[in-house]
């Protein structure tokens, strides 16, 4: 029998747009920022404006607005698609959340959860 994506994911993933900021780990140490598109406890989708390898690490910081939390992560690039040039952004990276310590991943699953129970909530209102 095989598996479709979201039967394969460990996490809750939701759709929302957060500001991040990165720096490449071993790279020029120029921070860079992003908007995620979706965000789970092991990762997110965001596009970039620059090709990084797969295997890329990342220095995160990740602004979750209604928390009004900045948190310090360190990420790897998994996977890359070229995609069409949006507002300057030319690829879109799958990141994966790594190092990370119990504390950090309970908040942002909390986080998303909240999302998803509320953006479940708004689609029953709009009926």
């Amino acid at each position: 029998m095989e598996q479709n994506n979201s039967e394969r994911r460990k996490y809750v993933r939701v759709g929302v747009s957060l500001l991040i900021s990165y720096i490449v780990i071993d790279g020029s140490q120029e921070s860079k920022e992003s908007i995620t598109e979706n965000i789970s406890g092991g990762g997110m989708m965001i596009p970039l404006k620059e090709k990084l390898a797969v295997g890329t690490y990342l220095k995160l910081q990740l602004d979750l607005l209604k928390k009004r939390k900045k948190i310090q992560l360190e990420a790897k690039v998994v996977w890359l698609r070229p995609i069409p040039d949006e507002q300057g952004y030319t690829y879109k990276a799958g990141i994966e959340f790594i190092n990370l310590n119990f504390a950090k991943r309970n908040v942002i699953s909390n986080y998303v959860q909240y999302l998803d129970r509320e953006q479940l909530l708004k689609g029953f209102s709009a009926k």
